[in-house]
């Protein structure tokens, strides 16, 4: 299904989302940076993007795609049906919001934004604009993610207690040092960027459950001493060592919901974790009173566990390998033209922020934090 897309930010992210929208038969008409030279670096490279074979079956492409110094000359644009926000976290709902109020749909990058507060007020002007907001938690797209929501539909995990949400990284601090460390721009560490997505994840198969309270405690070892720090790689590298990183390098947390269940999160950048533990360093896992389920993030199967003829049973169930950030795409452009609700609404977004909120004020105050959300 084809729509006229415009990519507000011109990084690794964005370029994702360019190629994603081309692969899903849509058209790249315009892309925005305040680094105009990225921009027109972008569209040089999406012009050159072989398009064949689109999942949608429409014929979209790169051809006339236009570079803008700014979102603004962007949104001025009125062939644009809808943007993809990709700057950094800091201008999330800014942008988001200003997109909105030209009259285009948007497809955020997570998170939503810096905290819940700012995250109702994108919400608010989606209703006061009737434009799609839609949240790019792109996991819920995976084959894995799709196959799990199916399993705890047909009711095969039966009432759902407790869950884990684990994602841990031993040394993969993102750009040390760069804006992804710099709390007043990123808004936190390896909650806001990786645990965003496994507590979405979680959030979501178990139908957003209301929750009472969180318990969570943060760490930042490793940021204090930047220039100790070994690794073997880093995206959107390399470190500045005369740069800040004062976020979380771990975080930890229990969220209870009404009704007595509970939610394990566990999330990192940099630990101490040994390499030979990797069952446990990237597991969601969902515990039933009929069945079990886990798997990690993007894996080709999942493990159900259940009862048969009297006996335990594990079965493995194998998935086909597809893209998530196409079927993201797609699914977006079809609320772009039937005015449906979007898969990852603002409100969840929101939800998954208000929790996060909570973590932090649990860590620092050190005791629970109620939550009525």
């Amino acid at each position: 299904m084809s729509i006229r897309l415009g990519i507000i930010g011109a990084g690794s992210i964005g370029e994702v989302h360019a190629k994603a929208a081309l692969a899903a038969g849509q058209t790249v008409a315009g892309v925005a940076d305040v680094n105009l030279e990225a921009a027109t670096r972008m569209v040089a490279m999406l012009e050159e993007t072989p398009v064949t074979g689109s999942i949608s079956g429409s014929s979209g492409g790169a051809s006339g795609c236009r570079a803008y110094a700014s979102a603004t000359q962007l949104l001025a644009d009125d062939s644009v049906d809808a943007v993809v926000v990709c700057v950094p976290n800091r201008w999330h709902c800014e942008i988001a919001s200003e997109a909105m109020r030209a009259g285009k749909d948007v497809l955020l990058e997570k998170p939503m934004g810096l905290n819940a507060a700012e995250c109702q007020q994108a919400i608010e002007v989606a209703a006061q604009t009737e434009r799609v907001l839609q949240i790019g938690m792109v996991h819920r797209h995976t084959a894995v993610g799709q196959a799990a929501k199916d399993v705890v539909e047909a009711g095969d995990l039966g009432n759902i207690y407790h869950a884990k949400a684990h994602l841990y990284r031993r040394r993969g601090v993102p750009g040390l040092g760069g804006w992804f460390t710099t709390k007043q721009i990123s808004g936190g560490g390896p909650l806001v960027d990786i645990g965003v997505h496994v507590l979405d994840l979680a959030c979501w198969l178990m139908d957003f459950p209301h929750i009472q309270r969180v318990s969570g405690k943060v760490y930042s070892q490793f940021g204090k001493r930047m220039q100790d720090y070994v690794y073997e790689s880093m995206w959107a590298g390399p470190p500045k060592l005369d740069g800040v990183c004062d976020v979380e390098d771990s975080a930890h947390a229990l969220i209870y919901f009404a009704g007595g269940g509970s939610l394990d999160l566990q999330v990192s950048w940099a630990m101490n974790w040994p390499g030979d533990s990797s069952e446990e360093e990237n597991l969601l896992a969902l515990f039933g009173d009929r069945g079990g389920m886990t798997f990690k993030l993007e894996s080709d199967h999942l493990t159900v566990a259940s009862e048969r003829h009297g006996r335990n049973v594990d079965t493995r169930v194998m998935l086909p390998e597809i893209d998530p950030f196409v079927r993201q795409a797609t699914s977006f452009a079809a609320c772009v033209k039937s005015r449906e609700m979007p898969l990852a609404t603002g409100e969840q977004g929101r939800l998954v922020l208000s929790i996060l909120d909570a973590i932090y004020q649990s860590s620092q105050a050190d005791q629970d934090v109620v939550l009525d959300v």
